[in-house]
């Protein structure tokens, strides 16, 4: 109070002072991020692949009856 900064308005800055090599497990946040990306990149390949075959596969039999 009386000029002195609420205890929350100090924490959010203090974060960003730290250095990244300060930080522990910065690393390992990174690699699951990277492991993360990866992931989904994996998932959205696999759905147009699945959508490519489907959309083939309609169009092959477009003209028989089923």
């Amino acid at each position: 109070m009386y000029g002195k900064p609420v205890l929350g308005t100090v924490l959010p800055t203090a974060g960003l002072m730290a250095a990244p090599q300060v930080i522990p497990g910065l690393p390992y946040a990174e690699g699951l991020q990277e492991a993360a990306g990866a992931g989904f990149l994996l998932y959205v390949a696999t759905a147009i692949a699945m959508l490519s075959l489907k959309l083939w596969f309609h169009l092959r039999n477009s003209g028989e009856p089923s």
